[in-house]
């Protein structure tokens, strides 16, 4: 196994070793879920809110606001639980990067296909000698860039975390809604 798809089995292995650990510290605990019920069912009820076109009075924004504030108080207090495991993972990340750092140091592991700007070489040429040519990457850079990329998709594969909501703008979550009526 060369030396590049060496770092990303480890970068995977060790996601999935963070989601195991947030998924024991968190996300099976029955307040989280609770908390990620509280907040798909206020996401709905404010989406069909929003939608009712007969009643646009004072009540409504009331109901609106008071659906908003539910709905941030629940996030907030889904957020607080997950800083718990937090710690837990960003050590077993440092913990995996030092492992990284050990085994690969001074090799490159990639050759870009373009040379980096300037401001972005220290973090392709972490841990890698001065005269290394311009375009290659460490094992740092690539193990980091594929945790990011595995992470996200565990998450979204899984479908642990709270749902995301409309936390995105209307041209971006629905642009085909947006920009059908503009044409």
């Amino acid at each position: 196994m060369n030396d590049f798809a060496a770092v990303l089995a480890l970068s995977l292995l060790s996601s999935c070793l963070a989601e195991a650990i947030s998924y024991a510290l968190v996300y099976r605990t029955p307040q989280f879920r609770e908390l990620k019920a509280k907040v798909a069912q206020c996401e709905l009820r404010l989406e069909e809110e929003k939608q009712v076109t007969a009643a646009r009075g004072k009540n409504r924004q009331r109901r609106i606001e008071s659906i908003e504030a539910q709905l941030s108080a629940a996030r907030s207090k889904a957020g607080s639980l997950q800083m718990r495991s937090m710690l837990v993972v960003g050590a077993v990340q440092i913990g995996a990067i030092y492992v990284v750092n050990s085994w690969f140091s001074g090799r490159a592991v990639a050759m870009l296909p373009f040379e980096p700007l300037a401001m972005f070489r220290g973090l392709t040429h972490r841990g890698l000698a001065d005269d290394s040519p311009a375009n290659a990457c460490s094992a740092t850079f690539v193990f980091v860039l594929g945790g990011l990329a595995f992470k996200a998709s565990i998450d979204r594969w899984l479908q642990l975390g709270l749902p995301k909501g409309n936390s995105l703008p209307a041209w971006v979550a629905r642009p085909e809604e947006v920009f059908a009526g503009k044409r």
